[in-house]
Formats: C-alpha cells, structure tokens, sequence
C-alpha cells in the first residue's frame, strides 16, 4: 500500500484548507481506485504532529504505486496541489507495510 499525506500548516486559514481537502479527495476518489481518505485536525493527531507545524493532515491510501501516481499526477489535482504548495504545506508519498 502507498500512502499520500499532505501537512497544511497551523497559520493557513481553516475554510481555505477545508475547501482544499474536499478537492483533493474529490480528485483522489476520480482519479485512482479504492483508497481510504482520513482527515485528522486537533486531538485527531498525533503527538508528533501537534508539537510540529501541522495543522490538519489528509491521508489518503491506494494499492499500488501506479494508483497513487495516478492520483497525484491527474489534471484535477494540480491546481489543488498547487494552492496547497502556495500554503507552505508538506507533501509526501511513502510505502506502508503491514506488519
């Protein structure tokens, strides 16, 4: 499984990043199959995460390498990917294994 996560920032506005994780699972969901999207703000986080700089994280899980390309290379993601950049927020692309 490959797992995409994006860290919006504390400072971002919060019906920015709102709007912003509504389209980009929306652009996941159409772009790629069957990959579970988690969205973690406050008490939902880790403790690693609430002594950093994030303010919400999105996760979103795909089978394959292929689909999570997909997904983050698809036309409707870019302009998403692009204002969440402009946010200064972090995002990563990793294998998770089950273990």
């Amino acid at each position: 499984m490959y797992r995409a996560l994006v860290m919006f920032p504390k400072s971002a506005d919060s019906v920015e990043v709102d709007a912003l994780i509504e389209s980009i699972a929306s652009s996941f969901k159409a772009s790629a199959r069957g990959q579970a999207i988690t969205r973690s703000v406050d008490s939902l986080m880790g403790p690693g995460a609430k002594a950093g700089m994030a303010g919400w994280i999105l996760e979103a899980d795909f089978p394959s390498l292929d689909d999570a390309m997909t997904a983050l290379h698809a036309e409707g993601f870019q302009d998403a990917k692009a204002r969440t950049e402009a946010l200064g927020s972090t995002i990563l692309l990793f294998e998770a294994r089950e273990v």
